[in-house]
């Protein structure tokens, strides 16, 4: 999966939606950032969503930009989150 432009409550409907359908417990869920320029705390609520229903898979963020990789070390995601991985742009 790929995710392009800003991903706030606007868009969270549609995410959610996709994410449902690709999500598989216990298989592993890439979705690619490199193109997302931002991102909000709706949004990070169904990345955090999304890791809950893989279960044991892991989700990984790939290609990471810089702004959103600051919000998900903020909220520091990868230690409260067991099964989200990111990776920087």
């Amino acid at each position: 999966m790929h995710l392009i432009g800003e991903l706030d409550v606007t868009g969270c409907d549609v995410l959610e939606a996709a994410l449902r359908k690709a999500a598989r417990p216990g298989r592993d869920l890439v979705v690619d950032c490199g193109r997302l320029r931002f991102i909000d705390a709706a949004g990070i609520t169904v990345l955090v969503r999304a890791a809950r229903m893989i279960g044991p898979g892991r989700l990984r963020l790939t290609n990471v930009r810089a702004g959103p990789a600051e919000l998900i070390d903020l909220l520091n995601l990868p230690a409260t989150v067991p099964n989200l991985r990111r990776d920087l742009a």
